[in-house]
């Protein structure tokens, strides 16, 4: 069976139980990278050698491994469906090296900066929530005023808003624990009721995610103040909470991933005054 017609008949229709986000992802992959290559072959003939080749030309290395996820689910899904005997991905196939992505965070002193810096902005309600709780991005955009729970200080998270292709997509959190409550600090509550003021709807009013940060972007610029993109506000809350003693357990909660190594992976990074403190304990235990 060619991989073409097994696309076309079982796993695009399958694709369609996905978020729009995920699908449009898969599709261009598919589009862009697997089909010129595979899509006229016999899925009996696709070998890890020749899988291997295929990705070592590619030019990012990025590139190649969304599309090697992307190829490896559709075989996997063809032998689950009885359409293919052997997985070639099954063996152990080498993909290029992707260098190690670190995002860019703001230190204390910059948040503070950052805040004063977008008091009474028509964002200051977005960047407080964003920055303060640790949101994603398309949870930040979502986020309604009848979302903020101020007698508790806390969010409850129940969307996020999405652009995809072109138009807005209202979809529902990433994963079940991502359907939660997070917790604010009291400063951002006292502001955050200052702002509401018998405010409804979302908090970032009739503008759409990517005018968000044009406009989150341009403030910054104009007024010198210190940016890392919309993306990062959430790393910035973990690794400042992180850094000022937070345990990871608890900053995992927060940032409500599944899996606690997520959290170390990403964001428990010693500075070098952790690290010095580190050395002073182990001289007084080695010389007294």
């Amino acid at each position: 069976m060619l991989l073409v017609e097994f696309v076309e008949q079982v796993w695009r229709p399958r694709c369609m139980r996905l978020r729009e986000c995920t699908r449009v992802g898969y599709e261009s992959a598919w589009n862009c990278h697997i089909a010129p290559r595979w899509a006229d072959t016999d899925m009996g003939d696709i070998t890890p050698d020749a899988i291997e080749d295929w990705l070592w030309d590619f030019h990012k290395p990025g590139a190649a491994r969304k599309a090697w996820a992307v190829l490896r689910g559709i075989l996997r899904l063809a032998v689950r469906k009885g359409c293919l005997d052997t997985d070639p991905t099954r063996r152990e196939i080498t993909l290029p090296h992707q260098p190690r992505y670190d995002a860019p965070v703001l230190d204390a002193g910059e948040v503070r900066r950052l805040l004063r810096g977008f008091y009474g902005h028509e964002l200051e309600a977005w960047l407080l929530c964003a920055v303060c709780a640790g949101l994603r991005r398309e949870e930040a955009c979502g986020l309604e005023w009848s979302d903020i729970d101020l007698r508790r200080g806390v969010i409850h998270i129940r969307r996020g808003l999405q652009w995809v292709d072109g138009h807005e997509v209202v979809a529902p959190p990433k994963t079940d624990l991502s359907s939660s409550d997070v917790q604010l600090p009291r400063f951002a509550v006292k502001r955050l009721g200052e702002l509401k003021h018998g405010r409804s709807g979302r908090i970032i009013g009739g503008l759409t995610p990517p005018q968000v940060a044009r406009r989150y972007q341009a403030w910054c610029k104009r007024e010198r103040l210190p940016y890392v993109p919309p993306k990062s506000l959430r790393h910035t809350w973990g690794t400042l909470a992180i850094k000022s003693g937070v345990d990871i357990s608890v900053v995992a909660r927060q940032l409500r991933h599944t899996d606690i190594k997520t959290t170390a992976r990403y964001y428990l990074k010693p500075d070098m005054s952790v690290l010095r403190d580190a050395q002073r304990s182990f001289e007084r235990l080695i010389i007294g």
